[in-house]
């Protein structure tokens, strides 16, 4: 029979299996903006600054 692991397993252990999937897409998103700042940072000061004033939005 399939147990709800939200009822069953503990505190602990379910903070960290349910965790680690949103750590590494927030990772992954900091990464990809970190390398898109520094490729527009190449083109031109100005568009640096308008995708730092957008990024927040």
């Amino acid at each position: 029979m399939n147990e709800n692991k939200m009822a069953v397993m503990p505190v602990r252990r379910l903070l960290l299996n349910m965790s680690w999937p949103m750590m590494l897409s927030m990772l992954i998103q900091g990464l990809y903006n970190l390398v898109d700042s520094m490729f527009v940072a190449q083109l031109s000061e100005d568009s640096f600054v308008a995708l730092s004033l957008v990024y927040p939005v």
